[in-house]
């Protein structure tokens, strides 16, 4: 009987310490993934801040900016890039006037005399043609303010600048746009779309910005 006690006492113990480990080691755990998730928004003056623009595959590619929010020092650059393995663009679209948001496609007059070739020849594509009045028709095209890198000024000056731009922000803009951006490689799929964005931010302030190809794709940059 008393081997019997022993031998559980000494079973209950071990159970007792295996239990108080594994508990220890899983607060580890969630403590370590707390601290890196922390540390993924808090970053030195001098460190690069890279944000991924969506990610994934073509059977499940990600709609979101990993990490989503980041917190930098004034004069700190942050650039985006798009991890993704297949040709899924993405754009990082900081709109600071409601009425500079852009439609990805957008209705144009054309003449009715224009005449359209698909490229490459012989390929499935066709536009989108209205028949209008007076020698002229509407086309339905893709927005070159939404697929282009541009900024519109406070001043309402339009300004197309270079896929993979480095921009430095004032905070005066009324609309700034990467453009269409793409994994490296990618490129062909959308002629003119570049890989990266880059912003540098100047001023202390909360910067909100969308993907305008997926507005449910939101970010945010808090300058200090």
């Amino acid at each position: 009987m008393a081997k019997t006690s022993t031998s559980m006492t000494i079973i209950l113990t071990g159970l007792t310490i295996i239990t108080t480990l594994a508990i220890l080691s899983i607060d580890g755990i969630s403590t370590n993934m707390v601290v890196l998730a922390s540390t993924a928004n808090q970053t030195e003056d001098s460190e690069p801040v890279r944000v991924a623009a969506g990610g994934g595959n073509g059977t499940a590619p990600l709609t979101v900016y990993i990490p989503d929010n980041v917190e930098v020092k004034a004069g700190q650059t942050v650039t985006w890039y798009n991890p993704t393995t297949v040709g899924e663009p993405h754009t990082v679209t900081f709109i600071f006037d409601g009425n500079k948001t852009a439609g990805v496609v957008s209705p144009m007059s054309v003449s009715n005399t224009t005449e359209f070739t698909a490229l490459p020849p012989g390929s499935n594509n066709e536009p989108i043609l209205i028949p209008g009045e007076e020698g002229m028709n509407t086309i339905v095209v893709v927005n070159a303010r939404t697929f282009n890198p541009v900024v519109i000024d406070s001043s309402e000056n339009v300004n197309f600048i270079s896929p993979n731009a480095n921009y430095t922000l004032t905070g005066t803009e009324k609309y700034v746009n990467s453009g269409w951006f793409l994994p490296n490689g990618f490129e062909q799929e959308y002629p003119g779309a570049g890989n990266t964005f880059s912003v540098t931010f100047e001023k202390p302030g909360s910067y909100n910005y969308i993907c305008i190809l997926h507005p449910w794709m939101t970010g945010s940059v808090t300058v200090s």
